[in-house]
Formats: C-alpha cells, structure tokens, sequence
C-alpha cells in the first residue's frame, strides 16, 4: 500500500471535508428530527452542493493531469506520502462513520413517531385531503359529505362513530367545521379507521387520517347510519329559525338514555314530523340528534330521538353526555406535537375520557388511546409531558377530594398508575392518617422529577399544606422530600 501515492486522496478527502460533510449530516438529522425546512435545507443544500463541486473539481484535475503527456508523476516523499495515506484512511473511517451514524439517527426519526420525519412519513402514507364539494347540510344532507369522501377513499358499507360526530353550520347550512372518528370493517373483514376533521376557515378541504387505533367494538349503539338517515328527516332549519346566532350544531354520540321525562328531547319520524315527550313511564332511550347553539350556553339544545326505531330490540344504553362541557384538557411539547385528553361519556358528574394526539398544531387529532385511565371514572386535573414518550395525566375523584396520578413511557399509548410512599401525620394522639392524597403534575427540576401531593379540596392538616417528591428515574418510584407549608 506504502507504493501508491496518497498524496492526492489525501487531498480529496481531507480533514475540513468530513468536517463540513459532519456539520451537513448533523443538519440533516435535525431536520429529519424537528423539521425546520425554511432553517435548514438551505444549509443542507449550500454544504453537499459544495462537496459536490469539490469532488467535481478534483475529478476534473486528476483527468486533466493523468492525461497530459507533458506532466512527469514525481515519485512521492516516504514520509509525507505515509502521512497522506493517514489522513486519506482517517478521514474515509470517519466519512463512514458519520454517514452510519446519520442513517441511524434518520431511521429513529423516521419510526415510532421519535421524529418530524415519522409524522412526515405517516401523512404521506395515511392522510389524504379531499375536496368538499357537496358542503350544504340542508341541500346534501350528510350524503354530500360521504359522496365526497368515497371520491378518493373506500368507506365500508356499515360505519360505527368511536365517540361522536359533530357538524357546524351557518344559516344557510353551509358546513363550517365537523370531527369524528369512525371505524368499520372492509371487505376482507379487516377494521378500518377514518379520522375526519374539516374547518372551512382555514381550508376547503376534508382531512381524513386512516389507519389509527380503535379498541371499540363493533356495537349496535354506536351506529353512523342512523345519523345520516335522520338528517333527512329533521325540520333542522325550522328548529333554529328563532335563534338569533350564526353558528349552529349537530352532535351525535349513537344510542342514548335520557331519564325519564325530559322535556328537551323530541320524537320524529320519517315524515320529518316532531313532537315532544310529555311524560314517560319508562327510560327514555334512542339514536339521539342534538341541534345546539356552540356559541350560546344558554340555548337549551333539542335532541331528537327517531321514534321508527324506539320500539326496536335494541336494548342497550349508553352513559348520558352533553356536548356542553369544555372540559378537554391539552398539552403541547412545541408548536406541532400535542396531546389531548378529550371527554368521551359522563355521568354523574365524572367523566371517561380518550387521549388523541396531533403532529400538525392542532389541525387534526388522532385517538391514541381510548381509555388513559384504565376504566377509571372522574375529572381530569391535569395532563404534561416531559418528552415524547414520558408523561403523566391525573384523574380528580369525588368532588376532587382525592387525585390517582398515572404515567406513559410510550407516548400514551399505555398508562400505569402510580403509589407514593405515605406520609402520616397524627389524628388524635393515637391514631395517624395520610392527608396527602391529590399528587399535581410532575415537572423537570436540575435534572430530575419533582411533584407536589396537596390534599385536595376536604384537607385541612397545616392550613393546606403539600408535600414535595423527587424522582431519579423518570417517575417510576418517588422518595419524600419535605413539607411545604
């Protein structure tokens, strides 16, 4: 090897080249991390434009030279050409490496939602935008959405609602806004998921996400069909003709229990006739279509129940849920990745929530998990995340008195609730008890986890005073601190 001159090779792969190709990979896995097309594809394009053109230019010498008759190779330097062959292995190991490395750092980018890549990937292969050209609720009906959307994707014949479907319109029943997320199953009896969203604000395009997660069954209570068939026979413009808003609304969660006796809810049948329940010896139950005012509380909402298919066999009943309640909880780890825990049913005061995730600010969100804690019933108190895989919601019971904490290594997929060793404080001068019974969000502190245990809306140890814990392992186990008072 000693024989060859690397006196050239040297000079082609020298130690300021892997410099500014280590400098392009490492803009490269930014990229390809956090996105930031207008920041650093310039940066990437002038640094491998210019490596090109380097070896261009070195290619070029070398023909020219190896070709010109007149030019005698000298025979190179011992010492300086063993020196070259160094810097020329050197440099090519470490060209190899960076690349290896970048790759690496690209395919985790690119996998398992670590990166901007991965969502990048995801919507080219699971997103599609389609043209909303039939947008008139009271001319298309809810037919003009679904002609639509079989346009460009094959939707199954039956379709289920995974928590509710919800439409807004102005007054001439132009269509604003709709969400749901729906599932069903295709030919090959395979479940697929349809997440549609639609804002008519900032496009006038339907964006539908396929293939997310659903653990729903595939029960009777939560059928589309009977939704689309009662948009057909609602007198949805007489219902709001005396409300003086722009902005009206449709929601639709499947089959629902009313009590007994409640007088916002009305019958219709096929003739588009309506007319309220005045009193009722049994549950009020049925497919249940709320028209409401988003923007005015104060407008009771009417829902209408098709009294064709009362006196079915369907017999189940779902958890009663209004529309009303705001209650989502959000969390945002930058301006395009956040998270959602988004209320499903209530009852009673509690709620059931879903945890729905979004990689583009907002724009459409995807269910993650269907059930974050783990069949419990309550009131959110709190949702963080201190990366993209590790986070913590809380869950509030019985009028807040007391708080389960829980926490997700994956993103959120799964959750696991969490114990914290107790800390008791005397009741009388024999007995003792744990008052610190409502853990707050986790935050980072020099490097470690910190948390707040309060003792809810009932304590009244120490006018009120918490209790501070650190963690050193991500919030897996957690050691008292102090008291604060």
């Amino acid at each position: 090897m000693t024989n060859k001159n690397y006196n050239w090779r040297a000079l082609v792969f020298n130690p300021l080249v892997v410099i500014i190709y280590g400098i392009g990979c490492h803009y490269l896995s930014l990229l390809a991390e956090y996105g930031g097309i207008k920041l650093r594809v310039p940066i990437i394009l002038i640094i491998f434009l210019s490596l090109l053109l380097w070896f261009i230019g070195c290619l070029y010498w070398y023909m020219v030279n190896k070709y010109n008759k007149n030019t005698q190779e000298k025979k190179p330097s011992y010492y300086l050409n063993r020196l070259s062959q160094f810097i020329f292995l050197l440099s090519i190991t470490s060209l190899v490496l960076i690349t290896l490395a970048t790759g690496k750092n690209i395919y985790h980018s690119g996998t398992h939602s670590q990166g901007r890549l991965a969502f990048v990937i995801n919507d080219l292969v699971n997103k599609r935008n389609i043209s909303f050209d039939h947008d008139n609720l009271y001319k298309d009906d809810l037919d003009g959405l679904f002609k639509d959307l079989e346009s460009k994707i094959d939707l199954p014949k039956e379709l289920y609602i995974d928590s509710h479907f919800e439409v807004t319109f102005n007054k001439e029943g132009q269509i604003t806004s709709l969400y749901s997320f729906l599932y069903g199953l295709n030919q090959k009896s395979e479940v697929e998921t349809f997440l549609i969203d639609y804002d008519r604000s900032k496009s006038n395009k339907i964006n539908v996400v396929l293939n997310g997660y659903t653990d729903s069954t595939f029960n009777e209570t939560a059928r589309l069909q009977p939704l689309i068939d009662g948009i057909k026979h609602l007198p949805i413009k007489e219902t709001i003709n005396d409300w003086d808003e722009d902005s009206f609304g449709i929601y639709y969660t499947g089959y629902r229990s009313w009590g007994f006796n409640d007088s916002s809810v009305r019958y219709f049948n096929k003739s588009g006739v309506t007319f309220p329940i005045a009193s009722a010896d049994e549950e009020i139950t049925g497919y249940t279509i709320s028209v409401y005012a988003p923007n005015e509380p104060n407008i009771t909402p009417v829902r209408f129940i098709d009294y064709s298919l009362v006196k079915s066999s369907l017999k189940e009943k779902v958890a009663i849920d209004t529309h009303e309640s705001s209650e989502e909880e959000y969390y945002y780890l930058n301006e395009q990745l956040g998270y959602q825990l988004r209320v499903v049913d209530a009852a009673l005061g509690s709620r059931f929530y879903a945890l729905d995730h979004t990689s583009d600010g907002g724009n459409t969100w995807v269910t993650i998990n269907s059930d974050p804690f783990l069949g419990e019933l309550g009131v959110s108190s709190g949702i963080t995340f201190i990366t993209n895989d590790l986070g913590f919601i809380g869950l509030a019971h019985n009028g807040s008195t007391t708080t389960d904490l829980y926490r997700t290594t994956d993103g959120g997929r799964t959750f696991e609730k969490l114990t914290f060793p107790p800390i008791e404080v005397p009741l009388t001068d024999t007995e003792k008890y744990n008052p610190f019974d409502s853990p707050e969000m986790p935050y980072e502190d020099n490097g470690s986890l910190s948390l707040l245990i309060g003792q809810g809306i009932d304590g009244d140890y120490q006018g009120g005073s918490k209790i501070l814990y650190r963690s050193t392992d991500d919030g897996k186990t957690w050691v008292y601190t102090t008291e604060i008072k």
